[in-house]
């Protein structure tokens, strides 16, 4: 997908919303999954000033831009890594509080491998948003089979939010 139209999105989106409804304190360990602009990775760090932020993303002008806005800024707890392979992203086992997944569906070639790599580094009675759009088109998926295949790798749904008119957040516990 072009990568103006990810952070065009992103930008129409309510940050502190989204922080409003994450079950999140600041000792918290986080990882964001394919970030795009960094700003949610970035207010998550602010967030959570005793913990920490992974940053991950496939595309490397994404992780040049965010580690330059961090080292402007300052914030030291928020890290940028490098998505290689979806099935493997290369975090501790039951490491994380909680992940967010960021446009899934337009990033990623298997929803079902980074679900399933979501359960292994989140501990358990951890949490997992997903934050996607409403399915508009035959590339889409339902929020229901999302929900499902959710379900299968391993997670509990708890809540669903409209961000807006085209965007949701599911929330799920582990």
């Amino acid at each position: 997908m072009n990568n103006q139209l990810l952070s065009d999105i992103d930008s129409k989106l309510d940050i502190y919303q989204i922080i409003s409804l994450l079950p999140i304190t600041p000792y918290h360990d986080i990882a964001h999954v394919f970030f795009s602009s960094g700003e949610l990775s970035i207010q998550l760090g602010k967030i959570v000033y005793r913990g920490q932020v992974k940053a991950l993303d496939p595309v490397k002008k994404n992780l040049t831009l965010i580690r330059k806005e961090l080292k402007k800024i300052r914030l030291t707890n928020v890290k940028a890594l490098h998505i290689l392979d979806e099935a493997n992203l290369k975090l501790k086992d039951s490491s994380f509080d909680g992940a967010v997944i960021s446009f899934a569906i337009r990033n990623s070639s298997n929803i079902t491998s980074i679900l399933n790599e979501s359960n292994r580094f989140i501990n358990k009675g951890g949490w997992l948003s997903v934050i996607d759009e409403h399915p508009t088109n035959n590339n889409s998926i339902s929020c229901n089979s999302y929900k499902q295949i959710a379900e299968k790798s391993g997670f509990h749904f708890h809540a669903k939010h409209n961000l807006s008119d085209t965007i949701y957040m599911m929330l799920f516990r582990k």
